[in-house]
Formats: C-alpha cells, sequence, structure tokens
C-alpha cells in the first residue's frame, strides 16, 4: 500500500505537523517547518526547530541506513534511506508505512506545498510523498530541481534541454520550454518566478508557458561546471564557479524587462571544494566540504560568517527548508548547522554532541558603505590568548546565566475525533521553553484553503469542541501554544464529519403495470439516495406490510456526489406502507394513497 492511509467515513485522521512559528490563520496552508534529521546509532530521528535552536520532538525509527535523509509534509515525515522510505506520524511520533524507493540513487530531497518531492536525478524519475503518493517519471537526467511557492516542482532535463514543471497535485508533468540546443544551465527562482540560467550564453531567462522569455546578459562568463542557487537573494542569484574557486552574484531584478542588469559581484573565495550554493531568505550559503566550513554571504557579496562544521561521518549536506532557513547536517545525526534568514549561523547538538546549542549569529552592521568585495574574508578572528587562565574566584552561588525565554514547542499528542456534528479537539501540555504557557490558539480551515475560524484557550485547557463544521469537507486543525516569548510551531490535524447517508420513499408517477394494478391507485414508488458512495452501484429492495407483495428490486448507481434519485417498482394497494432498503440502511415507511 503507497504511504496513504485509507480510512472509513467515520474515521478521523490525524496527524501533526510544525510549520511557521507564528503559525497561519485560518484559510492559509499550514508551511511544515523546521527540519528532521536521523541517528541511524540511535534509531531515531529529531526535529529541530529552526528558529528556536532546539530539537523540540523525536521518533523512534527501528533500522535507520546510513545516510539516510529525512523530509516531512504537513502530517508526516519519511526516513529516506538506499532500500526503504519509512513513514511516521507527526502527532503520534510512530512508524505508519513502508515503501521501496524506485532506485538506490540518492535523491534530492524537495519540501513545498504538494509534496515532499525526491527527485532521482540519474534515473530520471520523482516520487510525490504525502497526500497524494505518486511515482512520476520524468523523461531523462536531471538537473538540480527548484519549487515556486505555490507549490510547483521545476525540472530541467540535461540532455535535451527540455524545461518541465509538474503542479501541485498533478500526476503527469508538462513541459513548457526547452533551452537552445547543446546550451549548459540550471534552473533557479527568482522572486517567486522560475528561471533559466544558460551558462553556456551566460543569460538569464523567465520560463514561461509558453516558452523562454527574453533573455537578460548577467556581465561574467561562466564555466559549463557552475552550480547555481535555487533560489535568488535580494534580486542576485549566487553562480559558483567551482574550479575558478570564485562565486559571482548576477543580477536577476531586470530578467524579462529590456532593461540592462546591474554589473555582477565576483566574490573570490578560498581554496576548497564547494558544494552547490544554497540560499535562505536574505543570505548565500556554501559549504566547503573540503574544509568542513559553511560561509554565508549577503545578496551584495559581503562575508556574513564563518562556521566549522562539528566532526561527524560522512559528507556534510545543505538542505533548503520550506520555511527559508538552510540547514547542514551529516549522517550521523550528532549536530546541526541553522542558517537563519539573514545569513547567522546557529549550532543544535541532537545526539551525542555533548556540547550546549548556539544562537545563529549575524554579523555586525557596517557603520559606512562598503564596496562590493572582489575577495571572501578569512572570517573572523580569534580572540588574543590570554597570558594566564581566568581566575576562577567568582561567586558560585550565582551560577550560570539563565538562557533566555523562547516560544513554546509544539503541543503533542493532536487529537481531533467527531462526535456527533462536532469535532473534539484534545492535546498535550506544550514545553514552556523558559517561560509559561499562557493560552493555546485553536485554528480550522478547509484543507482546500477557504472557510475557517478561530479559538484562544488559556494555558491550563487541553481540549475545544469545533462546532458548525460542514459535512464531507476535510479540515485542518491546528494548536498552537503561546507564551510571553511569542507564539510557538503549531500541531495540526485533519478530520472530517462524516456525510450522513439517507434514503427516502414517497409516491412518484400515476401509471398502470398490467392487469392487477391499475391507475390511478397503481403508481411508481420514488426513491431518493443522500450521501452515499460516489459512481457505485447499489441494490435497491422494495418491501410493503402487504403481506403479498414481493419484488426483487433493481440496481442503480450513484452519480459524481454519492447522490441518486429514481422511479421505480410499480404499487397500487392503498392503505398499506411500502419502504427500501440499500445497503442495510431501511428507509422511512410511506403510507401509499391513491393518485
Amino acid at each position: 500500500m503507497p504511504l496513504a492511509l485509507l480510512v472509513g467515513a467515520s474515521l478521523v485522521v490525524v496527524t501533526a505537523a510544525v510549520s511557521a512559528a507564528d503559525g497561519p490563520g485560518p484559510g492559509l496552508r499550514f508551511a511544515p517547518g523546521g527540519h528532521w534529521v536521523a541517528s541511524p546509532a540511535l534509531e531515531l530521528v529529531f526535529h529541530i526547530n529552526g528558529s528556536a535552536g532546539t530539537v523540540d520532538a523525536q521518533a523512534k525509527v527501528d533500522g535507520i541506513e546510513p545516510g539516510s535523509q529525512v523530509v516531512q509534509s504537513d502530517t508526516s515525515g519519511y526516513v529516506v534511506g538506499q532500500s526503504r522510505i519509512v513513514e511516521f506520524g507527526k502527532s503520534s511520533l510512530s512508524v505508519e508505512g513502508t515503501v521501496t524507493p524506485p532506485t538506490g540513487e540518492r535523491p534530492v530531497a524537495v519540501e513545498v506545498a504538494g509534496g515532499p518531492y525526491l527527485v532521482y536525478r540519474e534515473a530520471g524519475s520523482v516520487v510525490r510523498l504525502g497526500d497524494s503518493p505518486a511515482t512520476i517519471p520524468a523523461g531523462g537526467v536531471l538537473g538540480e530541481p527548484v519549487t515556486t511557492p505555490d507549490g510547483t516542482l521545476w525540472l530541467h532535463r540535461v540532455d535535451s534541454g527540455v524545461i518541465c514543471k509538474l503542479a501541485r497535485g498533478a500526476d503527469r508533468m508538462s513541459c513548457p520550454a526547452t533551452a537552445p540546443r547543446g546550451h549548459a544551465g540550471a534552473l533557479t527562482v527568482v522572486r517567486e518566478r522560475p528561471v533559466f540560467v544558460d551558462t553556456t550564453a551566460n543569460t538569464l531567462s523567465p520560463v514561461t508557458d509558453g516558452g523562454l522569455g527574453r533573455p537578460t546578459r548577467i556581465g561574467v562568463d561562466a564555466p559549463p561546471t557552475a552550480r547555481v542557487a535555487p533560489a535568488d537573494v535580494d534580486g542576485r542569484v549566487a553562480i559558483l564557479d567551482p574550479t575558478g574557486q570564485r562565486m559571482y552574484l548576477v543580477d536577476a531584478t531586470a530578467v524579462g524587462t529590456d532593461k540592462d542588469s546591474a554589473a555582477p559581484v565576483t566574490v573570490d573565495l578560498p581554496d576548497g571544494a564547494y558544494a552547490a550554493p544554497s540560499a535562505s531568505r536574505s543570505s548565500v550559503v556554501l559549504l566547503d566540504r573540503q574544509g568542513n566550513t559553511v560561509r554565508t554571504y549577503s545578496g551584495s557579496g559581503q562575508p556574513l560568517r564563518e562556521v566549522q562544521v562539528p566532526p561527524d561521518a560522512g559528507e556534510p549536506r545543505l538542505s533548503r527548508g520550506e520555511d527559508e532557513r538552510v540547514y547542514v547536517d551529516g549522517t550521523e545525526g550528532t549536530h546541526v548547522l541553522v542558517v537563519d534568514h539573514g545569513g547567522g549561523v546557529g549550532q543544535v547538538p541532537v545526539a551525542g554532541g555533548g556540547q550546549a546549542a548556539t544562537s545563529p549569529t549575524p554579523a555586525a552592521p557596517s557603520t559606512s558603505p562598503a564596496a562590493p568585495p572582489t575577495q571572501a574574508s578569512e572570517g573572523p578572528q580569534p580572540p588574543p590568548r590570554s597570558a594566564r587562565p581566568p581566575s576562577r574566584e567568582t561567586d558560585e552561588s550565582t551560577g550560570p546565566p539563565a538562557l533566555p525565554a523562547s516560544p513554546p514547542g509544539m503541543p503533542p499528542n493532536l487529537r481531533a475525533t467527531v462526535q456527533g456534528g462536532n469535532v473534539v479537539v484534545t492535546w498535550g501540555a506544550a514545553a514552556a521553553n523558559g517561560a509559561a504557557v499562557s493560552a493555546y490558539r485553536v485554528a480550522w480551515a478547509r484543507a482546500a484553503g477557504s472557510g475557517g475560524g478561530s479559538s484562544t484557550r488559556p494555558g491550563g485547557a487541553r481540549s475545544y469542541t469545533i462546532a458548525g463544521l460542514a459535512r464531507g469537507v476535510a479540515y485542518r486543525i491546528t494548536v498552537a501554544a503561546q507564551n510571553s516569548a511569542g507564539r510557538g510551531a503549531p500541531a495540526t490535524a485533519q478530520a472530517t464529519l462524516p456525510v450522513t447517508r439517507t434514503v427516502t420513499v414517497s409516491r412518484g408517477s400515476t401509471e398502470s403495470y398490467g392487469q392487477t394494478c391499475l391507475a390511478p391507485d397503481c403508481g411508481l414508488m420514488r426513491v431518493v439516495l443522500r450521501g452515499f458512495r460516489a459512481n457505485t452501484s447499489y441494490q435497491v429492495t422494495p418491501y410493503s406490510d402487504h403481506e403479498s407483495y414481493t419484488n426483487p428490486g433493481a440496481a442503480r448507481t450513484t452519480d459524481g456526489s454519492g447522490n441518486l434519485t429514481f422511479e421505480a417498482f410499480h404499487y397500487g394497494i392503498v392503505g398499506t406502507r411500502v419502504w427500501v432498503v440499500v445497503d442495510g440502511l431501511e428507509s422511512n415507511h410511506y403510507l401509499w394513497v391513491s393518485g
């Protein structure tokens, strides 16, 4: 069975997800936030709260393969190994299913609305996990994928130059554009729109439904081996020249217009072996795998931070989260570096790291305008060594300084249970994180993205009843805790009030049938079905309290909404009662009258 849970009409699917710390209001999509990392040695996966720089959840997953990565949807996490993909619930924190990937290749993991996706570049295949799992052929070897905020996945077939997109929820790709034959390049996203970086012609072109748009020259001679960041930073796209040990920041604000682009910025890099650049909301992120160093830069090329990656077996890797942070982790899952929106870098010990977490530290703001750099900074210098160790004559009663409070953790054990026409929401106490939980915000909205409401409950509350929801409509429900430091990441559940099935019988058209059932007493029964399974054949059998009446009934098929209205079964015994039975459900008993 694919990674989806099949449920009955009365069963509620309950799952938990982490989203942005501020928590969206009704009618908005709930974006997963933070990052999951796997520890094969401990057989655990840990959730990193990117905004707080803490571990706030963990789940047991047996047999984690070395090098596994973890991706997430709104409601589930997926441990992606070479030979299997394990799904666990983010509310239950327990394993819910396992499937086999299409190939043993390590995929590029992409977290976006409607996903997550696993892009197997060499195999030319895309696996969509989440609510609508599917394996979709892409038609050839692929470049680095990118996504736009509407949930569209964009892919470049490197052999043919064809540029394809997989829309949110689609089961097949469309390919609206093709790069010039023989041209190397890569995709990026500029101001939420896909752009093709042609490293042969040294141009940027918007990707539209009608093909590639007007090209804009980038002002540098990019090599065919250039690596491109997945998104712009302040209107500039980072292009890494790995052999030249330099990075170009090219102006993308003129893409698709007849304007000239601004001059590019060149950043000379220290010797190293660099992975493809990534981007947080407002910084470029480089990983030097040779020197085990993370370097961040502003969109204008100013060095921001230089941080050593903690020792870990295997090769460190960059992951760009849907929360617009960049996460750096290794295969052992002992530490994670979090690059925040502004380029600050914080370290989060996960399992066996043995150090306290460090908060993201941004670079100090410049006091005067600086010219674009031509060479990267060597990073912050260590402080001068003291001639003797610092004095230990301190007041032991004071102890270490208290950590500042941060927003609460995600409420655990979220459940949404249908009771009659209402949904009862229950949750556990969220971690206070240094300040007492003062309130819980419960919000609900249709999963399709419209209609909903919210309610704020006191800090001691553990349940809330939602009334007035429409039947047959899936709702997404969030519960977020708040304290004096702000609102924490919400847990998310889904619930659907089952549609009530009804069968109603009345008198239909008047007509005779044979010699024994004559008008005006004789007529057809009118049968109305509501709330049944769509496009499904049901046996409808009529009955009467008159001892001589028998009828085998007939099969009828519901429409696309699960409804059906028809006339059948002649009857003419006035003063007796008739009814029908459909799928075990008995209708009203109708007193037959003359027509």
